[in-house]
């Protein structure tokens, strides 16, 4: 697969996914806010393989120039998987509207921009997949995690018309809907839980914490022709936490 798309291509699984890919051949569009030292070393073992910028995405305005420019240096894109995100924990009663619309913009807004400029003709190959990242969290009753988990509900509520609408254009996408992962982000929250806090949540996966790898596997798969019939579903990996006894 040539020129996928990848955002948060410094974070724990954006940076997986892009070395996955780009051990099976393909080329690599890397985008995040600020690129890491380890991403660009990665870079530096694929040479004209993996292409990295960096670019602020909470610049909606900006993001169809920015995506323009991107095709006309590189090519159209054959894959797109939104990885970057973030996650701010806060009571009901503290949060704030900024912060409800940082959230927001970034897991929701943002990716639902990017995706209406991609499928403009000349912007994408012919059969494109997309993946984009849900969470547990828009499901169950995860305190502190609010806004976020509005955020990614309401990318979910996006799936299936975009699904419907993307299909006439030979485009594919899918959603993976995670349990907790170990990447910087998560440990962002889960090092502020008790030792009884932590041990209660590793008791609730029966399959264990989710790894970097774990996420990756399942994203490239969707990206791949593999998982040619497979568009419009939401995809949960969660380490059996929703159908453990209780």
């Amino acid at each position: 697969m040539n020129n996928v798309l990848i955002t948060g291509v410094s974070g724990g699984i954006g940076k997986a996914v892009a070395e996955k890919l780009l051990e099976a051949g393909s080329s690599v569009i890397g985008l995040d806010r600020t690129i890491n030292d380890e991403t660009r070393a990665l870079a530096d073992r694929y040479p004209g393989k993996l292409m990295i910028h960096e670019a602020d995405l909470m610049d909606s305005d900006g993001l169809f120039g920015l995506l323009k420019e991107l095709v006309s240096e590189h090519g159209p894109i054959g894959g797109f998987v939104h990885c970057a995100g973030f996650d701010k924990m806060m009571p009901l009663h503290l949060t704030k509207a900024d912060d409800i619309e940082s959230l927001w913009r970034l897991h929701a807004l943002t990716p639902m921009l990017m995706i209406g400029a991609l499928s403009k003709k000349k912007m994408h190959e012919e059969g494109m997949s997309i993946v984009l990242i849900s969470s547990q969290s828009a499901h169950e009753g995860a305190m502190g995690h609010t806004a976020y988990a509005a955020a990614k509900g309401a990318i979910e509520g996006y799936l299936a018309p975009a699904a419907a609408e993307l299909m006439e254009k030979g485009i594919r996408i899918n959603e993976v809907c995670f349990g907790p992962v170990k990447t910087p982000m998560a440990a962002g929250w889960m090092d502020k839980l008790t030792e009884e806090g932590m041990q209660k949540l590793l008791e609730s996966y029966p399959l264990g914490i989710g790894e970097v790898e774990d996420a990756r596997n399942l994203i490239c798969f969707l990206l791949s022709s593999e998982a040619r019939w497979i568009n419009g579903q939401i995809i949960t990996a969660d380490g059996g936490h929703s159908v453990r006894k209780v």
